[in-house]
């Protein structure tokens, strides 16, 4: 099954993901059953009190559960979580964690984890998601809609 490189994941994020380009967010590693991201921690993340906004924390989840499915092979996308904000995000920089619970065919269960700069648990939880086939597949359904693109 094909893996793409750090490089193509982040292509992808910064192409194709207007909210985790927006939000900066960046692929630090991964391999077939863990990913990691980040993001800064600046004024358009946080919310009027200061701290890490929640929408925010939670693209974050969502987009390193999205670099594990992919760093696994997969195209999955969430249908599921449960996300519980433990403590407030501070400092500069916010850091995810996918960890593979369960791969099935179909389906995906990741625990995730988000921690500060401080390396203070800030949210923890977990994603079900559905897998719609292989990054593969959807590479080459990105590669074919650009080529009609530039056909047309």
């Amino acid at each position: 099954m094909y893996t793409p490189s750090k490089e193509e994941l982040q292509k992808l994020i910064e192409e194709k993901d207007i909210v985790s380009k927006y939000f900066e967010i960046r692929v630090e590693e991964f391999d077939a059953q863990y990913a990691s991201c980040s993001m800064p921690l600046t004024e358009k993340h946080r919310n009027p009190l200061g701290i890490a906004h929640g929408g925010a924390i939670f693209s974050l989840a969502d987009m390193c559960f999205v670099t594990a499915c992919h760093a696994a092979g997969r195209c999955c996308v969430n249908s599921q979580t449960s996300l519980s904000f433990l403590n407030k995000g501070v400092g500069d920089r916010l850091y995810a964690k996918a960890s593979l619970l369960k791969g099935g065919s179909k389906m995906v269960v990741y625990q995730m984890a988000v921690t500060d700069s401080q390396n203070t648990l800030v949210a923890h939880g977990q994603i079900t998601g559905y897998c719609l086939g292989t990054v593969e597949e959807l590479m080459e359904k990105e590669r074919l809609s650009e080529q009609n693109n530039k056909e047309a």
